[in-house]
């Protein structure tokens, strides 16, 4: 077929063909992704690094990712959206194959790096892709389809890469991807069509370093601050400085010159901006249960790994059930108050969270696990249909591509915001509850208190210190949840911005 036949809406069979290809193409990555966390231990161990060497294992896969999410709209646009597609998946099964074959924690950072460059592709090509498999009427739809199928990677990683390093060894967390990536590379080449490229695509190549240089630095300024101690540390200091004058220079660039690397019409639209503006709150809010929750359930509540991933499973279930729930009705409902919806089921389960003691219900933590779960998948559809409401269907790739390098950002932002609040809450915490410590406290003399924690013995006074630490991290646990409740209802009116537009984007 021609390309003027192959960018036509495809129809019938020939339509989720061409779904659970891009889908599956998103879940190559998305596997890889979520299952190397399990085997951060393992690999420490295996290449004796410390703590701070083996978090680059983590580090290097997000910088690489940003840095190729930002190029991955210009180069499908240049070099062919189906072309670029099958490439990334070639280069990340690849990369993949070598970073289970690392010996060194240089090799195996390396190679984690050339994941993240090769397989950012996969998600905003995976999600444009899907959504133009559908008519215009159907968006909603098909966000919802690619979402659930990104789900099921990230789902399927867990509990994959739980079981192969338990009874194999952390390398088969990659190489489980090899014949996974065969079949999505065969899927891709078969099913998923071409669409017209510009040849003769102009490329901003200063832009390009300013924004990558710019955002490379950034994503070091928040994935390494925490553990650095934020600008005491001199390397933090450095890349901040960078991130700052690097994106400067490309937002002057960019106003100042002819062709810049971002495309204007795409930020002269007003639902695309505030859309922007959406899914980067979605990011910092939606997915820090999933860092924080796990912690809190270890550190208080002592539970096991495996007995803390089936209390978190309902988040997974809720999360698919609002996707299949409202993907069919988004072209029945008003976008913005789906959008409203979502963050109010965000702000109840906070709500849930923010009372905790030391004992911690594990019913609590499922009801509200699953309620984060719808709230993630009502809220992530509206953005996504609304932001791209308006924009030409040619700028849609180089969008998507925008659209997820603003949702890593806010992820990334988040996580650091509030592990920065977590630490701070629990010192200021544990500084007002030693107060309380003294000769002078009649409680700390009264029956099981004064053996269990008799300030009289070395071993009184840690079991004494070890509770103080205990409570005081409750405390922060709480505030930190109510926090996020509170930025979440803040974020609502955002969506009164948006303009609601049905039909075909002009």
């Amino acid at each position: 077929m021609g390309e003027g036949d192959e960018a036509r809406v495809p129809v019938g069979l020939r339509r989720w063909l061409i779904a659970i290809s891009a889908v599956a193409g998103t879940d190559l990555y998305a596997i890889t992704q979520t299952n190397v966390g399990i085997a951060l231990p393992h690999m420490q161990g295996a290449f004796s690094a410390a703590p701070d060497q083996v978090a680059w294992l983590v580090t290097s896969f997000v910088v690489g990712t940003t840095i190729m999410t930002v190029l991955s709209g210009w180069l499908a646009a240049r070099f062919g959206r189906r072309e670029l597609f099958l490439c990334s998946i070639i280069g990340f099964t690849i990369a993949t194959i070598a970073c289970g074959a690392s010996t060194s924690l240089g090799e195996a950072v390396f190679w984690r790096a050339m994941q993240g460059v090769l397989g950012a592709p996969l998600i905003p090509l995976g999600q444009a892709i899907t959504i133009d498999a559908f008519p215009q009427e159907k968006q909603g739809l098909a966000t919802s389809v690619w979402a659930i199928g990104s789900m099921v990677g990230t789902i399927f990683g867990v509990l994959v890469g739980g079981i192969l390093v338990e009874h194999a060894s952390w390398p088969w967390i990659f190489w489980i991807n090899v014949p996974v990536g065969i079949l999505v590379l065969l899927s891709a080449w078969l099913f998923v069509p071409r669409v017209p490229r510009d040849r003769h695509r102009h490329l901003d190549v200063f832009g390009v370093i300013a924004l990558v240089v710019g955002i490379g630095a950034l994503q070091l300024v928040l994935n390494r601050g925490e553990r650095l101690d934020w600008f005491d540390s001199g390397e933090i200091a450095v890349e901040a400085t960078v991130a700052a004058l690097a994106i400067f220079i490309f937002a002057v660039h960019s106003a100042t010159t002819l062709r810049p690397f971002l495309p204007p019409a795409l930020f002269a639209n007003r639902n695309f901006l505030v859309g922007q503006a959406m899914i980067f709150t979605y990011g910092a809010l939606v997915f820090l249960p999933l860092f924080i929750l796990p912690l809190l359930l270890q550190q208080i509540g002592g539970y096991a790994e495996t007995d803390i991933g089936r209390l978190l499973a309902p988040r997974g279930v809720g999360f698919v059930l609002s996707l299949l729930i409202m993907g069919p009705l988004m072209n029945r409902l008003d976008p913005r108050l789906v959008y409203i919806a979502g963050l109010f089921a965000l702000v109840a389960a906070s709500w849930g969270l923010a009372f905790g003691t030391l004992t911690i219900d594990p019913w609590t933590v499922v009801w509200t696990s699953f309620v984060q779960g719808i709230g993630a998948g009502v809220a992530f559809v509206p953005v996504s249909v609304l932001a791209f409401a308006t924009i030409d269907r040619r700028l849609r790739t180089e969008g998507l591509a925008v659209f997820h390098l603003i949702l890593n950002i806010g992820t990334t932002v988040g996580v650091a915001v509030i592990f920065n609040v977590l630490t701070r809450d629990l010192q200021a915490n544990r500084s007002v509850l030693s107060y309380f410590i003294n000769p002078y406290n009649k409680v700390l003399g009264f029956g099981g208190a004064a053996e269990l924690w008799d300030t009289g013995e070395q071993g009184g006074l840690a079991a004494l210190n070890a509770e103080v630490g205990r409570q005081a991290a409750v405390i922060a646990y709480n505030d930190t949840f109510f926090l996020i409740g509170v930025i979440a209802f803040a974020a609502m009116p955002l969506c009164l911005l948006l303009k609601p537009v049905r039909g075909e984007a002009k």
